[in-house]
């Protein structure tokens, strides 16, 4: 947990040294941010994907962040990962292409590589619930010098389902239910 937090403070130190050394006259000089607003894809999903529940934000600015599992076994060994930070576009009113990147690092905290993942969800007409079977999807895999340890085509099937006060997103079979 200490390396996640780590993690998110140099990305946020970072971030506010580059925006510092720009100044507010280079934010004018930045394209635009998108504005999807009323597409199917904005809000915050909860998916099921094969490693287990993530749940995500797509924003209508085009950015994405998801929750992932911490850790993972891959080509690598057993790595921790951060949560994927990226962008989506639409591609038609009920479909979006996204990119997000996890950082993989060891034990000890040292940077392993990356994992890049290009997913095309489509909601489904009730505007509830997703679908990506993968067919166009990829999974990439870098090492710590960027190179490309493994791609992964044609990725499993995601579904999700939209999250909502009240309603998280979980599966039925495995929804609690409170007792008095």
């Amino acid at each position: 947990m200490r390396r996640i937090a780590l993690i998110i403070t140099v990305v946020f130190v970072l971030t506010g040294i580059v925006g510092i050394g720009r100044g507010i006259d280079g934010l004018a000089a930045q394209e635009a941010p998108a504005d999807f607003t009323g597409h199917a894809w904005v809000g915050t999903w909860m998916a099921n994907t094969p490693g287990g529940l993530a749940p995500g934000y797509f924003a209508a600015d085009g950015s994405v962040v998801m929750g992932l599992q911490a850790s993972q076994a891959g080509p690598m060994g057993v790595a921790f990962v951060s949560s994927a930070v990226g962008r989506w576009e639409p591609v038609d009113e009920r479909t979006a292409h996204f990119t997000a990147v996890q950082i993989l690092s060891d034990a000890d905290g040292q940077f392993l590589g990356t994992i890049t993942i290009d997913g095309y969800p489509v909601v489904n007409e009730d505007g509830q619930s997703f679908i990506d079977d993968g067919s166009q999807g990829s999974v990439t895999i870098r090492d710590a010098n960027h190179q490309v340890v493994e791609t992964i085509t044609e990725p499993p099937t995601v579904t999700g389902v939209r999250m909502a006060v009240g309603t998280p997103g979980f599966p039925e079979e495995t929804a609690a239910t409170p007792t008095a």
